[in-house]
């Protein structure tokens, strides 16, 4: 995430840079354009015009004259003056405009005015040719520069140029610094959000309206979180009251079960008794399981825990399972080939977890049922591998594992699942020829 953030603070000062250097060429383009004369006065410049009138103007025996092909425009005049400073010649000369010059008139007017007409001059053989042009037409402004200043333009021009991009940089890092803040603060508080804890973020500059969105999800999730949490005590306090409430009749039932099938000399009856006492056994066992699983359903971690050797444990479920089912034809095959792996946790639980899911394999499957239990070594990790040849079990209830159902039927694939997950182990079931179900418990060092 912090990667994605880095990425968009580079493309936000390159974006900067790029934009700072498009916006400079324009900049001096715009100069460009404003500096040009765009009038219609001057369609030719007064040197190409000064050029014109040169070449077509004609000595004859009576002066000067322009030849056939061309013609001054109306709103320029022209003069020609001798060494004398007298005019010989003149076109559309105005009549403010005097007919002799001293000296200090041409050297004057050869800069800048003359009657405030604006003037340019050329030298001719036979005098001085003067080219004027309407008042207020066009400013004339002297502008000197060295010749250092020239050599030393197209320097000049990429040092602005490489300032301007320095420039936007640092803006563009200054303003992208303050974009990479605020970027990570709403990183977190997203990521904050996504595990559903409190968060409150700064709802100021362009992220406000993103910032108060977070904050009011935030809230939301908590009041969700909150109303979520007093039904899930609602629902414990009401298991572990009707647990309570249980056991002691059913301590009472099983007591007086087992004088009963103690004392009765009728056979029969001795044995309705014993069916008594093995019912409320299974009452027992499923209470303690609602309590279990109550508990394992909000992740608590194991109580007593210790280190527990896994075949002495596997051996034990097994027994607990063949005495149980006596009457049927149940084949559990043992392969254990690490008899030193030992494990640390509840030894209660990991026991409930292998005996639900051997007693899965019996319940569920037709006699006779063939039970494989494989224990193995694998690197840092203890595997025990249970599989029957059973008709397996429903995709859906794979895929919904480790939700806990509504109802006490099917508790032990879950629970089984709980347990080994606590322990920091991985579980893992599907079916193949019947169901299997691989767990992986952490070796204790």
């Amino acid at each position: 995430m912090n990667k994605t953030i880095f990425k968009i603070l580079i493309s936000f000062i390159a974006s900067a840079v790029v934009i700072s250097l498009i916006l400079l060429s324009i900049n001096f383009l715009a100069f460009a354009i404003t500096a040009s004369d765009t009038s219609n006065l001057n369609q030719k410049s007064p040197v190409t015009v000064l050029g014109e009138v040169a070449k077509h103007l004609n000595k004859t025996d009576s002066g000067f004259a322009f030849g056939e092909e061309y013609s001054l425009s109306e709103n320029l005049w022209a003069i020609l003056i001798d060494e004398s400073g007298n005019v010989i010649w003149q076109e559309h000369k105005p009549a403010d405009i005097p007919e002799h010059y001293t000296i200090n008139d041409v050297a004057s007017m050869t800069k800048w005015f003359l009657n405030d007409y604006p003037v340019y001059v050329r030298t001719l053989d036979d005098g001085l040719l003067v080219l004027g042009y309407p008042k207020n037409t066009v400013g004339k402004y002297q502008m000197e520069y060295s010749m250092e200043w020239f050599s030393s333009l197209p320097t000049r021009l990429i040092a602005v140029l490489l300032f301007n991009a320095v420039l936007a940089t640092v803006l563009a890092l200054c303003f992208g610094l303050i974009l990479y803040r605020r970027l990570k603060e709403l990183v977190t508080g997203i990521r904050t959000l996504k595990q559903e804890e409190p968060t409150n973020l700064k709802e100021k500059g362009i992220f406000k309206e993103l910032a108060k969105s977070v904050n009011e999800t935030s809230v939301a999730i908590g009041r969700k979180n909150a109303l979520l949490k007093q039904q899930d005590d609602a629902r414990a306090n009401w298991i572990a009251g009707i647990s309570h409430d249980i056991r002691t009749p059913l301590s009472i039932i099983m007591g007086y079960s087992e004088e009963l099938s103690g004392s009765l000399k009728d056979e029969n009856k001795q044995k309705k008794a014993e069916i008594i006492m093995s019912q409320s056994l299974k009452i027992k066992t499923l209470v303690e399981d609602l309590n279990l699983i109550s508990s394992l359903e909000y992740d608590m971690q194991p109580a007593k825990k210790k280190q527990i050797k896994i075949c002495s444990l596997l051996r034990e479920a097994v027994s607990e399972i063949l005495n149980e089912a006596m009457d049927e034809k149940v084949n559990i095959e043992l392969d254990l080939t690490f008899e030193k792996a030992a494990v640390v946790g509840d030894e209660r639980l990991l026991k409930r977890a292998v005996f639900n899911l051997i007693h899965n394999a019996v319940c569920h499957n037709k006699s006779p049922c063939t039970i494989q239990i494989i224990q193995k070594k694998e690197e840092s990790m203890c595997v025990i591998s249970i599989r029957d040849n059973g008709a397996g079990v429903d995709p859906k209830v794979l895929e919904q594992i480790g939700t806990i159902p509504k109802s006490a039927h099917g508790l032990g694939l879950p629970m089984a699942y709980k347990i080994i997950q606590v322990h920091g182990g991985v579980f893992n079931a599907y079916n193949d020829g019947g169901f299997c179900v691989e767990m992986k418990l952490p070796l204790a060092q």
